[in-house]
């Protein structure tokens, strides 16, 4: 019997220990994110795949600006993008947003000169609707005139 009184307050004290780790661990820490949509799309110039392009989704509604914050993809050689929400969470805000398709001659990691015109990134006129909570497609066609 004095055996089990010595182990019962290493065990006390061991579930304790335990205890608060894990009250811790799910103490909501965790971010609370908006409601998003997976955004997938292709982007071509003059028919043809652009690369290396930065794709950037920008939220217009008053409610989606409280959030403000932009989605952004590149394209890969196929001139394929994925949106990102932020750096681990894919997506975009349902709802419209202003688009601006940018491409340097550096490519997507290097800063440089625009290559394409002021109408797709500077003064975009470009507009694009995320609609549902599901995969939206939406694919641009630029035209380097």
């Amino acid at each position: 019997m004095c055996f089990q009184m010595k182990r019962f307050p290493f065990y006390s004290r061991f579930l304790i220990l335990i205890s608060l780790f894990c009250l811790l661990g799910c103490s909501g820490n965790e971010k609370q994110l908006p409601e998003l949509a997976e955004v997938t799309g292709n982007v071509t110039l003059d028919g043809t795949p652009l690369a290396d392009a930065i794709i950037d989704f920008y939220p217009q509604s008053s409610q989606e600006k409280s959030n403000s914050r932009t989605s952004t993809g590149v394209t890969d050689q196929n001139g394929k993008y994925t949106l990102m929400y932020d750096n681990a969470t894919p997506g975009a805000l349902l709802g419209d947003h202003l688009v601006r398709i940018s491409k340097t001659d550096g490519g997507a990691e290097v800063a440089g000169p625009e290559m394409l015109p002021a109408k797709y990134n500077e003064g975009s006129t470009l507009k694009a609707t995320v609609t549902k909570a599901g995969p939206n497609q939406i694919d641009f066609e630029l035209k380097s005139k």
